[in-house]
């Protein structure tokens, strides 16, 4: 048997690279505008849900498989750009908008890139990806 144009794509490693960077892309497009890295962003979000500083700094590490020396740096340059008080880890009222017109943003290109996928397959990759993750996160904890 042979593949066809329409054959569904092998799930592996390459796909789902050549995704994460196609995706990355875009979101690189949208955090330019706010001159943030896609670290900084993900520390901002995290102290926008409210973590405390130990609590962002478990998110960072976890999330973004990075140190904790690292994880306080990136609180560190978002307070010293303004977008949180460090003392109290909470956004300041620009740091607020900032996150909010991101979110805006992503919310906006996530429907762009998947809004009109069946739910039912959306669920299948989420589990999928989920599945691999946790697979990815145990080999590294054994290393």
């Amino acid at each position: 048997m042979t593949a066809t144009a329409t054959s569904a794509p092998l799930l592996n490693g390459q796909l789902i690279g050549i995704t994460y960077h196609a995706i990355a892309a875009v979101r690189d497009r949208l955090l330019a505008a706010s001159n943030l890295t896609f670290h900084q962003s993900v520390a901002l979000k995290a102290v926008a849900d409210g973590l405390d500083s130990a609590g962002a700094v478990d998110r960072l590490t976890s999330t973004l498989k990075t140190g904790e020396s690292e994880a306080h740096t990136l609180l560190d340059e978002l307070a010293d750009a303004g977008l949180i008080d460090g003392a109290r880890t909470s956004l300041t009222d620009k740091g607020d908008s900032l996150q909010r017109g991101f979110t805006d943003a992503v919310t906006e290109l996530t429907e762009r890139l998947y809004g009109d996928l069946p739910a039912a397959e959306r669920e299948i990759a989420a589990r999928a990806l989920a599945h691999v993750t946790a697979r990815a996160n145990a080999e590294l904890a054994a290393q």
